[in-house]
Formats: C-alpha cells, sequence, structure tokens
C-alpha cells in the first residue's frame, strides 16, 4: 500500500515538529489526525489543510489523561477503520538545575511525566487495534546526545529511556508486525516559517552552532512511518548534523 490510504495519527501537533510531520505525511497523501492538548495549537493547522485539501483531522486531547488519549483512538478508528502509524512528538525540554542533587521533585515529576509517560499512555490505546490489524508503525522522538546530556537529570532519564524503550518495543512487538523506532533531534528549531514542506535541494552545513530545523527531523519521521521504511525497526536516528559524534566541523 502507498501513503494514500494510510491513517496516521501525530501526538503533540503545536507550532514546530508535529505540524511539520503532520504536513509532510498528509502531502504525501496520507489521512492524518493532529492531536493536541488545546484547540488553539490546531486551528491555523487546521485552516491550512483544508485551504491544500489534505485528509486532516483535528482532535484535542491531554495525552496526560488516558481516558482522553484513549477516546482520542477510539474515534479514528470509529471513524477509518484502521491505524497504520502513530507519531509521538509531545515532550519539553526541562530547564531546572542540571546537578540531580538541586533537583525538584516537580522538576524530576515533569521531566518523566511530559517526556515518556505519553508513550504508555498512547501505547496502551494504538497498539491493541494494531495487534488485530497485524501491522503499525511507531516512531518515538528522543534527543540527541548532547541534546540529553546539557538537560536537567529528569530530561535526560526520560530521553535516555526512550532509546532503550524502543529496542525493547522492537523485539517484543515484532510478531505482530508492528515496528518502532526512534528519532533523535538536535538543538532544534521550533518555530515553522510555512506550513508547506519547503523545496529542499540546498546542502546544509555541519555547523554546530546551527539549530537543527524541524522539517529535516519531520522527513526521518515521515520515512519511519511510511513505505520507505518498512524494512527497518529498533532503529535509533540521530538526526543533528554530526554534533554529538565530535568530529571537526566542515572548513568554513
Amino acid at each position: 500500500m502507498g501513503s494514500k490510504g494510510k491513517v496516521i495519527l501525530v501526538a503533540g501537533v503545536g507550532t514546530g515538529l508535529g505540524s511539520a510531520v503532520v504536513s509532510l505525511l498528509a502531502t504525501a497523501g496520507a489521512t492524518v489526525i493532529g492531536v493536541a492538548r488545546s484547540r488553539s495549537s490546531l486551528e491555523a493547522l487546521e485552516k491550512h489543510a483544508t485551504n491544500r485539501g489534505w485528509s486532516f483531522r483535528a482532535v484535542t486531547a491531554d495525552l496526560r489523561v488516558q481516558p482522553e488519549v484513549t477516546a482520542a483512538v477510539e474515534a479514528v478508528m470509529k471513524e477509518f477503520g484502521r491505524l497504520d502509524g502513530v507519531s509521538i512528538d509531545a515532550g519539553h525540554w526541562i530547564s531546572g538545575d542540571t546537578l540531580l542533587h538541586l533537583t525538584t521533585e516537580e522538576d524530576w515529576s515533569a521531566g518523566l511525566n511530559d517526556n515518556l509517560n505519553a508513550i504508555h499512555r498512547l501505547g496502551r490505546a494504538a497498539l491493541p487495534p494494531m495487534i488485530q490489524q497485524g501491522h503499525g508503525s511507531v516512531v518515538l522522538v528522543s534527543a540527541a546526545e548532547r541534546v540529553r546530556r546539557l538537560g536537567n537529570p529528569s530530561y535526560c532519564t526520560a530521553k535516555g529511556g526512550i532509546i532503550d524503550l524502543t529496542g525493547k518495543l522492537a523485539a517484543d512487538y515484532r510478531r505482530f508486525g508492528i515496528r518502532f523506532n526512534a528519532v533523535l533531534p538536535g538543538n532544534m528549531e521550533r518555530h515553522l516559517e510555512t506550513l508547506d514542506p519547503p523545496e529542499g535541494g540546498t546542502p546544509v552545513p555541519l555547523l554546530t552552532n546551527a539549530g537543527v530545523d524541524a522539517w529535516q527531523v519531520a522527513r526521518a519521521i515521515r520515512y519511519l512511518l511510511l513505505e520507505d521504511g518498512e524494512w527497518v525497526t529498533g532503529a535509533v536516528l540521530t538526526v543533528d548534523g554530526g554534533q554529538s559524534t565530535g568530529g571537526p566541523e566542515p572548513a568554513r
């Protein structure tokens, strides 16, 4: 099956990565369900999708609340009868102290709740129908090593946990035909100048001080969700221009 006809849920849609993923998938012909906590986060994308003729549904649900997550997935299954992929783009940087003994209870809980727990809630809701249909693709978003190490201990723990979890889930759900992969962005630019995919084609210098474009990360997610990546599972794909490798930058 090509991209047309595929139904994919993108959780954590706002002004950055989630919206870029929606745009790339919808442009490829997939039906996309964008999930965000607030209606305002979805309004611009919904209007743009209508103008472009995309197959897009906007759904409000708090990924911190299991009944809301479950209801969102059930609504997808009721309307479309299938769920081919899930991209979990929720999470955020925790700006608390980088020393463990100075990390507050609030920062520790926020790091785990906002960056890790949504995977469990979405998994509980989305995996049963995927198991029943015998296929599916789930892409998790962690963070490049350099980004994880610079963060608060709870952020580092959550994003690092996603990497180990990806391999386990890929192994455990292989027999059901469900693929799990993770994308690890570097320091990412979160604001999109446009909701249309850029043309591309211009080489990007691999500079440490250059923020990773959300579109570059979204392309990696699209690859893993759609048919081009159908033989890939258990992969951890770093998208940071080589910053985490420690290799020298290109000559300017």
